[in-house]
């Protein structure tokens, strides 16, 4: 394993190795938690997730299931934000931004892949680009978003810091992230362990380092607050959910490169975890949403 560097999160060099897969190795801070990956890769610049994608396959499973999560979130941000300019930071193929649109907002995004910008750009208003790479105004939105796009940034502070400033004084930003203390993850680290480090495919999906866009960060709930809170934001709500559902795991398995007998076993598992995790209250997203502070 590498020397630790900085925790991203506390600025403590104390730091334990988590796991390692290929050349990515990733450390668990001793003072605060915070999991992190360590050395950080060079940076990814332009890349197409989406481009191995069953693009219909991925639809659907948006549809069936992210969709009801959006309007449950679209509901949090409305008690705090009832209309007016809305950011989808990292908006994907727009599934969000029909919600929101719906909802009574002016609904706008920034997706970096250019073949997800152009299907979202049918329908919405989308610029193709990173946050902090396009000029955007100031204080010009009342909400901003951040679905799964966190745990992907090189530096979560500064991508907060820039979110930060295109808010309205008071505005609202909602976001999801991964959850590493939930029991998938869990799961998953036991199992490399028990298996001496041989199978490593549970972390690999879960943290995507096959993607072009790896998690390089790894949050819980204590971990999420503390760096909304040391960016300017309060926290007014955080929810636990899954990241999948009974009704839409046929849809999940097609993203896993399991085949046959394998592929059945773990549908099998998935749906036992799945209930297991809500059972234990350990499911593996967290929903946050907070508000702008002065200063």
């Amino acid at each position: 394993m590498t020397s630790p560097r900085l925790c991203a999160l506390c600025g403590e060099s104390a730091a334990r190795p988590l796991f390692a897969v290929g050349p990515d190795n990733f450390l668990r801070c001793r003072a605060c938690g915070f999991v992190q990956m360590s050395p950080l890769p060079a940076p990814a610049g332009p890349g197409e997730d989406y481009a191995g994608f069953d693009l219909e396959s991925y639809a659907a499973f948006m549809a069936e299931f992210r969709r009801p999560q959006y309007e449950r979130d679209l509901a949090l941000i409305r008690e705090r934000a009832s209309g007016g300019r809305l950011l989808d930071i990292g908006c994907g193929l727009g599934d969000f931004l029909d919600v929101a649109a719906a909802g009574g907002f002016r609904a706008y995004g920034l997706e970096p892949s250019r073949k997800a910008s152009e299907i979202a750009r049918r329908r919405h208003t989308v610029v193709r680009g990173e946050l902090g790479q396009v000029k955007l105004r100031e204080g010009a939105f009342a909400a901003a978003t951040l679905w799964s796009v966190l745990e992907h940034v090189p530096d979560p502070a500064a991508f907060l810091a820039e979110a930060r400033s295109l808010l309205a004084p008071g505005g609202v930003l909602a976001l999801r992230v991964p959850d590493v203390s939930g029991l998938l993850p869990a799961l998953a680290l036991a199992a490399w362990r028990l298996t001496f480090h041989r199978l490593d495919l549970p972390l690999r999906i879960l943290y995507q380092l096959d993607w072009h866009y790896k998690h390089l960060y790894g949050f819980d709930r204590r971990t999420i607050v503390r760096l909304l809170e040391q960016g300017g934001f309060a926290v007014e709500a955080v929810r636990s959910e899954p990241s999948f559902s009974f009704g839409s795991l046929r849809r999940r398995m097609d993203y896993l490169p399991l085949r046959g007998a394998a592929r059945a076993a773990a549908r099998v598992a998935l749906g036992a975890i799945l209930v297991a995790a809500r059972l234990t209250r350990r499911q593996d997203e967290l929903v946050v949403i907070a508000r702008k502070q002065k200063g």
